[in-house]
């Protein structure tokens, strides 16, 4: 441990402590001697190999780390007080809104508000008080409200499903943090009735009024949708208002993160006001007050999301770093300022946008110099290429691993968007604050420095439209396992410490040994992969199977009764997280489908095979631009290499030898005989019917996963099948599963190696 920078390891240590409780809570309820055992260890260990130093040392990180776990205890009994046992009442609901509410107003049309709620009244005419907050929807909004307002809504409150899928962003976290209980949606033809002004929220509704005074004087100066792209430019928000094509050419190029409120944007902010501060000839410490006094007022505008405030103490505590003239403190504050944060809410931590905002300052905190010192022996570069590259490269070194965990995919233009585009956008948001402070004085002046700032901001999307249409603009490349995670930041370590590492022997024989180990079990989970391997994910009222063997890739989806967006997206992201960038085959089984499925083809594939209904009429999206083959099923045989498919119209049998998936539908196989090693995939029958003793005994599986259904039967079957002694898992319950063979069927709850 460094002593040099004792806020920066105070934050790790406390992260680490928030972790460890938050993942192992009921180890540690139920062994409390087990931290203070493993404390005592930690110590003697220490004193031994380290003398009174370490162990001083090692006083200090437990210290911090039981504070990260007691934190996060503290946040968890809070999270347990909201009135949890509201999800499922019906009733009429009162509240008040807490922020501006989230509009879509492409296909169905809906404004979502954050709402704080106070009361339910049943139908009864009995009223309980409530603690907690609900997402309430306007399926068809006419009038919006605004923050601090009184709202009430008849309807019944649904609880938030979270999908239990690994390689997403963890919404599980955010809810948490802000108390979410459920969702609301109006009883037809009710709607939501306006109460009043509650008083409450202040600030925040003064800052939406602002917003919207601003957004009006902008209006008459620019085009309506680079109008929405500058607001959300200066402030984040309305991303409901910019259209999806936008919107992923940013993410294509590695730049969506100028879209939020973030730490460049204070950066930004700062640098402006210190130039004009310095033209001006201003004393240094008003130049410096006045900007802390503009950041934080800035911040309260963007609204205090966790990107928004740790930018805006990470750019304070740098702005006194810069005043104190101890500019090589900036490890030590951005330890603060992410100390402080965990401190006010440990929820932070598992916030993407936190993660990634932090992972970019440290990268250009200890990567920006030594990589400008390489580019430096480079000598026909200009110093603002090498200056470019070198700060966008080390924003990235520290966020790859989190960035493919979540998205799976890596920018690999980001650099030249970094270089050519973002300068571009960086003035549109220097033009329209001052076209913001400008406009109540002289509205024409800053009508024509909209005007230009709309010309700046046309070429800098047409510049990253062009470079996102680039091929190979994102290298698609699945996500990282926990052991190359390891071996990823083990590698960047070694490489940035390799003076220090390498001037000791039992440094370096001990980094080596770690690194030596890491890329061993890299290697030995890759050549010791199953033969057969098939992901289950958890897809709400759907159902979804993967299988992969040597030589095929086979998706399996089954639609529920009920149309689900989130199933769609869900389904993309565990393919694209598993590394399933095409398929060979798609079956589809309609026999549950009552309404179109918003289904989209996640990968391309050759054919689609299709049971239980018609593809056109059922996945009308699904099939736009499919110039592949579709197979509408009954009774039917097929093969595909070595590869056999038995179906009757509604349940598949997939084989090959001896091993073989059972994907049952309604119907079950009765006359069809089962590989010895059979997986099978459940799921609910029509009516509600259960799976019977005698077709348990008939496939004789070795695994089985139940999934598509939260029917109490689903409950029961998985419930027999364990009385039976069969490995079973209902993934509604326990989330994505992974069956493996290799000499028999296996099950993984999660795939971390």
């Amino acid at each position: 441990m460094n002593t040099k920078y004792p806020l920066l390891w105070s934050a790790l240590s406390l992260a680490l402590g928030v972790v460890l409780y938050d993942t192992f809570p009921s180890f540690f309820m139920r062994y409390p001697w087990a931290f203070p055992l493993a404390a005592g260890c930690f110590l003697l260990l220490s004193f031994l190999f380290r003398g009174k130093k370490g162990l001083l040392l090692m006083v200090v990180f437990l210290c911090i780390l039981t504070a990260g776990m007691g934190r996060m205890f503290l946040a968890d009994r809070y999270y347990e007080q909201q009135s949890s046992w509201a999800a499922g009442s019906e009733g009429r609901w009162i509240g008040i809104v807490k922020e501006a509410p989230s509009v879509n107003r492409d296909g169905d049309a809906y404004a979502r508000y954050y709402t704080e709620l106070e009361s339910i009244t049943y139908s009864d005419g009995v009223e309980k008080s409530l603690s907690g907050t609900a997402f309430v929807y306007d399926t068809h909004p006419e009038k919006l409200y605004g923050t601090g307002d009184s709202i009430s809504v008849t309807g019944k409150m649904t609880a938030v499903r979270i999908y239990k899928n690994p390689g997403k962003i963890d919404l599980e976290g955010r809810y948490r943090s802000c108390r979410l209980m459920g969702r609301i949606y109006p009883q037809e033809p009710e709607k939501i009735h306006f109460l009043g002004e509650s008083g409450e929220y202040r600030a925040g509704r003064l800052a939406d009024e602002i917003k919207g005074k601003v957004e009006s004087w902008f209006k008459p100066y620019m085009d309506p949708l680079r109008l929405h792209i500058l607001m959300t430019l200066l402030f984040g928000g309305n991303y409901n208002e910019i259209p999806e094509y936008i919107m992923t050419s940013f993410s294509s190029t590695g730049i969506i993160h100028i879209l939020s409120v973030s730490g460049s944007h204070v950066a930004l902010l700062f640098g402006f006001l210190y130039f004009l501060g310095k033209w001006l000839h201003l004393p240094k410490k008003l130049v410096v007050g006045g900007s802390i006094v503009l950041v934080l007022f800035y911040a309260l505008l963007s609204g205090l999301v966790p990107p928004v405030i740790r930018a805006a103490v990470m750019g304070i505590l740098s702005v006194g770093g810069v005043f104190l003239e101890r500019e090589k403190t900036s490890l030590n504050l951005l330890g603060a300022a992410v100390a402080g944060m965990l401190l006010w809410d440990p929820f932070y931590l598992y916030d993407v946008s936190f993660q990634l905002s932090v992972g970019a300052s440290a990268g250009i905190l200890l990567f920006y110099r030594p990589l400008m010192g390489e580019l430096s022996r480079i000598s026909f570069l200009p110093r603002w290429v090498k200056e470019g590259v070198a700060l966008s490269t080390a924003a990235q070194v520290l966020t790859i691993p989190v960035m493919l965990y979540d998205f799976h995919t890596f920018p690999l233009y980001f650099i030249p968007a970094n270089l050519f585009v973002t300068p571009f956008l960086e003035w549109v948001i220097i033009a329209g604050l001052v076209a913001a402070v400008v406009a109540p004085v002289c509205l024409p002046l800053s009508g024509g420095i909209l005007h230009g700032a709309d010309y700046l901001l046309w070429a800098g999307l047409h510049l990253n439209l062009h470079l996102s249409s680039w091929p190979g603009a994102q290298v698609q490349t699945g996500g990282l396992t926990m052991v190359q995670i390891l071996l990823y930041y083990v590698t960047v370590g070694i490489c940035y410490f390799k003076k220090a590492i390498f001037s000791v022997p039992k440094r370096m024989y001990g980094a080596l040994l770690l690194w030596g180990s890491l890329l061993g079990l890299t290697f030995f989970f890759y050549i010791t992969r199953p033969e057969w391997v098939v992901y289950c994910p958890d897809l709400g009222p759907d159902q979804g199977a993967v299988l992969v063997t040597g030589e095929h890739k086979i998706l399996y989806y089954k639609g529920g009764s009920i149309p689900s967006h989130t199933s769609d997206w869900e389904w993309k992201s565990i393919l694209g997280y598993e590394g399933i960038f095409d398929a060979d085959i798609l079956i589809l089984n309609l026999e549950d489908v009552k309404e179109p499925l918003p289904l989209t083809l996640p990968v391309p594939v050759r054919e689609i095979w299709v049971t239980g209904g018609r593809a056109q009429e059922k996945t009308p999206r699904l099939l736009q631009g499919f110039e592949g083959t579709i197979r509408a099923l009954s009774k039917s045989r097929l093969r595909l290499g070595r590869l056999s498919f038995v179906t009757n119209g509604s349940s598949w049998l997939l084989s090959e030898g001896d091993r073989g998936v059972y994907l049952s539908g309604r119907r079950g196989m009765e006359k069809t005989s089962f590989p010895a090693h059979t997986l099978w995939i459940a799921s609910g029958r029509k009516n509600g019917a259960g799976i019977r003793e005698e077709e348990m005994d008939r496939v004789k599986a070795e695994a089985v996963v139940y999934g598509g259904s939260r029917l109490s039967s689903s409950f029961e079957d998985v419930d027999l099948f364990e009385f039976k002694n069969y490995q079973a898992a209902n993934v509604y319950r326990e989330g994505m599963q992974t069956a493996s063979f290799r000499h028999k069927w296996e099950l993984e709850n999660t795939s971390w190696l």
